[in-house]
């Protein structure tokens, strides 16, 4: 059964036209489905290989290497924070305990009100400007442009950033 729309499906189509190879329009096909669905379910792997004419493992390889793709419900906000080493000596690791606390919930897991989901970053290419948070909303896409970065961050920068989400 088909998870993705007519629409989603058209515009992965044409998007096949810009690049040498099907396989080469793998990564901008699953933004489109992530766009419309919120995360990549098994199902939309399968419509997105059947679109693309590649094997579903293919697929599957790149929603599980990438950090930008979900392959499981998440909230309407991610929140991923740096826990690489320049952000690690600059106090990540209690900046991610704060927003924990704040939130509710330990990394890796969505507030009960299908919020936000906090999460860890290995990097986020911010080292001088640590500890960094990304972002972004799943709905988006992950669209440039759609993502927050906050640098500097301490407590009480997460704190108002946490409570400003809708």
């Amino acid at each position: 059964m088909r998870v993705l729309s007519k629409d989603t499906v058209d515009a992965i189509e044409s998007l096949k036209k810009r690049y040498p190879t099907t396989l080469a329009c793998t990564l901008p096909a699953l933004h489109l489905a992530q766009k419309q669905l919120g995360f990549l379910s098994e199902d939309a792997e399968h419509d997105v290989a059947e679109v693309l004419d590649v094997p579903p493992a293919r697929v599957h390889e790149v929603v599980t290497f990438y950090t930008m793709f979900h392959d499981h419900k998440v909230g309407r906000h991610v929140v991923k924070i740096c826990r690489n080493l320049a952000c690690q000596l600059r106090g990540a690791d209690k900046v991610i305990a704060h927003a924990e606390k704040v939130l509710g919930i330990k990394c890796g897991e969505t507030t009960a009100d299908g919020r936000v989901t906090l999460e860890h970053e290995e990097c986020l290419a911010a080292c001088g400007t640590a500890p960094m948070l990304w972002h972004g909303m799943p709905g988006d896409g992950g669209s440039p442009g759609n993502e927050t970065f906050v640098e500097n961050l301490t407590e009480e920068k997460l704190e108002k950033f946490l409570r400003g989400l809708s």
